[in-house]
């Protein structure tokens, strides 16, 4: 499982990002720690850890960059690998990474600025400042209005999570055409369909609502206004929100890789819901946001916002890890502010202590997110952060110990937990995810490498019942969430997998009638969970799971598109045209559907 220490020496583009009052040599040390410790979540006495070269290679990443904050400051910054997989030119530390969702809290910093000069009131109707477009009302919003509050917490009720992007061949289209949905956008109407101020929902959206309300409160286009308010200030002068890149700064761009390893389709794609994707950035200069953040919390900066705007930006609200913008982690006590990016061929994440001015940027072109987390561990490690890599030592299971554990247990509304033996192992796995080892670090706990959360089966006193608790630390409630359940006791997936799918569609409408926003059941998710048996090759199965979402959900364009593919798949062509047809009567824009009709004539 794990590979052993290696040292090794990239030749790669690299350069100091500042001045350090630490010794070069001490330096180098720290450098080659952090490039051969990269780790998984947990780590076991007598784990060896990996180095970032072969990391690299595993997850097909070609560049990286890379700053680490120490004290307030850049300590380091570096870049390994290539920029782009044909040229192999290398990454260096001024290259551009498309930041991705890491352009939403650069983006919030501008909007909190137009709040602290008094242009924009927090918690004001977001139409009161919309000029070239408004948010249309509905029942959602005849007693409370959205707010820039909301947006920035994704408390809004607004769709739309998030953005695709439009390669070089496509048209582009205006933000107002994004907020409306229409052609030649390639997402849906930015709409509002629940209640304002309630639970977080992740909106994409939401900022590009925000990103009207500055151009009109303005009157500048959003790239001008955020190198005024924001980029300029803290000093990123290698960054810009500008889309696409005018020719100066697409020579310094990386090309973005996919999952599965491909090139982005033109290399990168053109974002114009800039607040929510658009930000052109290097490692060293969201680093300096992050600094920035820290020092004005202290009330030591105040280049954009003063000390109680920031205050106000990092305190939770509605839900313990979300603040304005940025989103908040706690690791037994100490709490760290982060946000991470995913555009098409990029990914990134920016975190940082709250309090302690240490912190770490990661900006690769390829879409490997845990690839990111592996290194950022290693950042920790090396730094020794308080409280954010864990070591344990495992002890011996006994038989008892094992047999009253293993068993299947409740995970939400639509999976399940179960805990089996392989031999003197324990493994734990949900119906989506692949199996993870379990360790005893006492008689009644379990850890696993890959998360935080310890493990232990507990009665309830209410009910009696055994239940599966997770919890970060013996300071976290008892939350019996997750109950023992008997063999016959299924939830609706089960009953799928096992081909039983009047079963599958009864239990998705009961849980539909329990609680219609269970995103365990929503079409995104249903959808995904469709996509997944696809990819996994259990085309009929994946067949019914996109024909139970038609029952579910049969206004949506989208679902028939689905069961259209999979029908397509598996040979079905006269079924594949109907469904693509009632696709696009619709959603006429459906440009998908229209390409694969015509391949079936």
């Amino acid at each position: 499982m794990k590979s052993k220490v290696v040292t090794f020496i990239l030749p790669l583009a690299f350069m100091w990002a500042c001045q350090t009052s630490q010794k070069e040599p001490d330096l180098a040390a720290s450098i080659h720690q952090v490039e051969t410790s990269l780790c998984p979540p947990v780590l076991l006495v007598g784990d060896s850890t990996w180095t970032l070269e072969a990391r690299m290679k595993k997850y097909g990443v070609p560049g990286v960059s890379l700053a680490v904050i120490r004290d307030y400051k850049i300590l380091w910054s570096k870049a390994y690998g290539i920029m782009d997989k044909d040229s192999k030119e290398p990454v260096t530390t001024q290259t551009l990474f498309q930041a991705g969702s890491i352009s939403k809290p650069v983006a919030a910093y501008g909007a909190l600025h137009e709040v602290q000069q008094g242009k924009i009131k927090l918690e004001e109707n977001v139409n009161t400042y919309l000029r070239s477009w408004k948010l249309p009302d509905n029942e959602f919003t005849k007693e409370k209005k959205v707010s820039l509050k909301n947006l920035l917490s994704h408390t809004g009720g607004i769709t739309v999570h998030g953005f695709l992007g439009y390669s070089p061949d496509l048209p582009l289209p205006t933000l107002v055409q994004v907020l409306n949905g229409e052609r030649p956008a390639n997402s849906p109407p930015i709409r509002v369909d629940k209640v304002p101020g309630g639970e977080p929902r992740y909106s994409g959206g939401g900022y590009t609502i925000m990103q009207q309300m500055l151009i009109d409160t303005e009157g500048k286009p959003f790239p001008e206004i955020m190198n005024e308010q924001v980029l300029g200030p803290l000093g990123m002068t290698s960054s810009t929100y500008r889309q696409p890149l005018p020719p100066d700064q697409l020579t310094k761009a990386a090309t973005g890789y996919l999952p599965n390893g491909t090139m982005t389709k033109g290399k990168r794609h053109t974002y114009p819901e800039m607040a929510a994707a658009g930000l052109w950035t290097t490692a060293e200069d969201l680093a300096r946001f992050a600094i920035d953040v820290q020092l004005s919390l202290k009330g030591e900066s105040n280049k954009v916002l003063s000390k109680d705007a920031v205050t106000r930006m990092l305190t939770p609200f509605k839900a313990d890890d979300q603040g304005l913008g940025l989103f908040l982690s706690k690791f037994n006590g100490d709490v760290y502010f982060q946000h991470g990016g995913w555009d098409e061929g990029f990914s990134s994440k920016l975190i940082a202590h709250k309090e302690k001015g240490y912190g770490v940027v990661v900006l690769i072109n390829s879409n490997q997110p845990d690839f990111i987390e592996e290194l950022i561990r290693a950042v920790a490690l090396t730094g020794k952060w308080d409280s954010y890599v864990l070591t344990y030592q495992p002890r011996p299971m006994t038989e008892a110990f094992i047999s009253k554990t293993i068993g299947r247990y409740q995970n939400g509304s639509d999976d399940v937990l179960l805990i089996y033996r392989d031999g003197n192992r324990m493994f734990i796995k949900s119906l989506y995810s692949p199996p993870m080892e379990m360790f005893a670090i006492s008689d009644s706990t379990f850890i696993r490498r890959e998360r935080i959360s310890k493990l232990q089966i507990k009665s309830n006193p209410a009910d009696g019942k055994q239940y599966l608790v997770f919890r970060r630390s013996t300071q976290e409630p008892l939350k019996f969430e997750n109950p023992r359940l008997e063999a016959n006791d299924k939830v609706p997936y089960e009953w799928l997998l096992e081909c039983k799918y009047e079963q599958a569609l009864k239990g998705y409408q009961h849980l539909r009638k329990l609680n219609s926003a269970d995103q365990a059941i929503s079409e995104e998710t249903l959808n995904h969970n469709g996509y997944d048996l696809l990819s996994d090759g259990k085309i009929l199965i994946a067949k019914e799971m996109f024909k139970i979402n038609m029952a579910l959900y049969p206004a949506s364009a989208n679902v028939y598109d689905s069961y259209a593919e999979a029908c397509l798949k598996n040979g079905e062509k006269d079924l594949a045209v109907i469904n693509y047809k009632k696709s696009l009567a619709l959603n006429p824009a459906n440009e998908g559907a229209k390409k694969a009709l015509v391949g079936l004539k």
